[in-house]
């Protein structure tokens, strides 16, 4: 029989966050546990003060089969949503998890869900919907090949994909391509400026950097806007990822209109059972300088956009080219020479057409489901 109950006490904490490694041989890729028990944390999460979250477990025989949490926003423009999920192929689990994250968010006054989200579109998006074979990339989940088929059968309704897209730097023709005309348009290129981020200042530049990924990404599907306590989370999760990653910024006659960030791939480098004690930091560190592991050299493009003012420019084009070579020429001396961009919406025509002129094919898929809450009573 299974039993799907909230989370309670320092045991169950522990086994929410042990069940993906210990799953892991199931097509569940391990958590950096550290990390994902300060996203729970409201002393380390700001996150949490301005949305509802309950984790639940399913239990069987005295054992964790499975994971999910909740999320219901205080705006009630912003969509509730369910993730963080983990469990072992048992429809019977997934059905006592749905109806658990249904349960807390009708509570919350909620009519549906979207997800797996953990915890909002700006974080860990979707469940994977093929290239199962596909390296570990950081923050892009990696689930097994059987819940697209589970969750569709357990009554979800599929509402999006988004993608990745990989450009190999032994292949690509975007800086020789970019050099030509940025000589064909030196006058454009003069009022164009591509710096990195000013670390002396480094607040100050998160914010900007939030408030160019709010601009930019506010027309997309989905688009949920940061959040100050958010950008604060933010700002301490992207620190270490920076020691040799960068975020570049795009102005133009001084005028910040977009923006590019570069970080390595440390998940080649995540201990299998997410621990950092004993040895994982061990493993951890030399990724976060930049030393990713042998056939693993791999970086991640997660943020690349325009303002939407500065899309109908003559220049935009130009901006978002000078970006990728910045972004490039970065990842070529740091030895990376494979670069995921990722994720893209799957119906976002220009931007699949920029990486189709790359050429960067799309190399991972991951899909996001509705569902609608159950009544307070049914939960």
């Amino acid at each position: 029989m299974i039993e799907t109950r909230p989370v309670r006490g320092r045991a169950e904490d522990l086994a929410f966050h042990a069940l993906p490694a210990r799953l892991s041989g199931a097509g569940w890729a391990p958590r950096l546990r550290w990390e994902e028990r300060r996203l729970f944390a409201p002393a380390t999460n700001g996150f949490l003060a301005t949305h509802d979250v309950a984790r639940f477990l399913a239990w069987r025989d005295g054992g964790a089969v499975g994971r999910i949490a909740a999320c219901v926003p205080h705006d009630p423009a912003a969509p509730a949503t369910f993730g963080f999920l983990a469990l072992e192929e048992d429809p019977a689990v997934l059905r006592g998890l749905l109806a658990a994250a249904r349960g807390f968010a009708a509570a919350g006054g909620r009519e549906a869900l979207i997800g797996p989200l953990s915890f909002t579109i700006n974080h860990e998006v979707g469940a994977q919907a093929g290239f199962f074979d596909r390296p570990p990339m950081l923050r892009m989940p990696g689930t097994p090949r059987w819940l697209p088929a589970a969750l569709d059968a357990a009554g979800l309704h599929a509402v999006k994909d988004v993608l990745a897209c990989t450009v190999d730097l032994a292949t690509e023709h975007h800086r020789a391509r970019f050099a030509r005309l940025a000589a064909a348009r030196a006058t454009d290129m003069a009022r164009l400026s591509i710096r990195g981020l000013r670390r002396a200042d480094y607040a100050a530049e998160v914010r900007l950097v939030a408030a160019l990924f709010d601009d930019a990404w506010a027309d997309n599907w989905g688009a949920v806007p940061l959040g100050p306590a958010e950008v604060e989370t933010l700002a301490t999760l992207l620190r270490p990822l920076l020691w040799r990653g960068e975020v570049f910024i795009a102005a133009w006659d001084g005028m910040p209109v977009g923006l590019l960030s570069l970080v390595p791939n440390i998940d080649a480098a995540l201990p299998r059972d997410g621990r950092l004690l004993p040895f994982g930091w061990a493993r951890l560190l030399p990724a976060l300088a930049g030393r990713i592991p042998a056939g693993a050299d791999q970086a991640r493009i997660p943020m690349l956009g325009i303002t939407r003012a500065f899309r109908r420019h003559p220049a935009s084009a130009l901006a978002m080219g000078a970006l990728l070579d910045a972004g490039f020429g970065l990842a070529a001396r740091r030895g990376w020479r494979r670069i995921e961009i990722s994720w893209i919406l799957e119906d976002n025509a220009p931007m699949r057409n920029a990486m189709a002129r790359l050429p960067a094919p799309v190399t991972g898929r991951w899909r996001l489901w509705s569902m609608p809450a159950a009544s307070p009573a049914q939960g």
